[in-house]
């Protein structure tokens, strides 16, 4: 039996990148699948064959119903498919964030978050200004709504 449903690269399909568990229409733009592709080809592919195990997406694109009933940003890079919320398993978020920088992927904005946060990594590129990355890197630590900045080898804030 063959896969039917859409693939955006490798490893990944549409339908990935599209679930939400609001029950709100959360059907992509031309040009935001068209982002979806490229961070899956340059980000999510490239990790899932970097660290050898199954990455599996939260959070992809986001309509702007979704994005409110979620809590995301107005400014949320979900809602452009230029972002997605990830766990690997065996890996903690911190493993992850680690990871990514490691395989040498070209990011915006990496953030881990404390497992009562939901422990996953939110991932974000900027679709044709890649140029103007910022490398960031932050945590969102338990007890806190913020990020904080993380550097690289530093032990577990949590």
């Amino acid at each position: 039996m063959t896969d039917e449903r859409p693939r955006l690269g490798e490893f990944f399909t549409l339908a990935e990148l599209m679930v939400t568990s609001t029950g709100l229409p959360n059907v992509p733009t031309s040009s935001a699948r068209l982002n979806l592709v490229v961070l899956v080809e340059t980000v999510l592919d490239p990790l899932r064959r970097h660290v050898g195990r199954p990455v599996r997406v939260r959070s992809g694109f986001r309509s702007l119903q979704v994005n409110r009933a979620v809590g995301g940003s107005p400014r949320s890079a979900h809602l452009t498919g230029e972002a997605s919320d990830i766990k690997a398993d065996g890996l903690s978020a911190l493993e992850l964030l680690e990871a990514i920088v490691a395989a040498g992927i070209d990011f915006d904005q990496v953030i881990a978050y404390h497992p009562s946060r939901g422990g996953h990594v939110h991932v974000g590129i900027r679709v044709g200004l890649a140029s103007r990355h910022r490398r960031q890197l932050l945590i969102a630590p338990a007890g806190q709504s913020g990020y904080a900045p993380y550097t690289l080898g530093q032990p577990a804030p949590w």
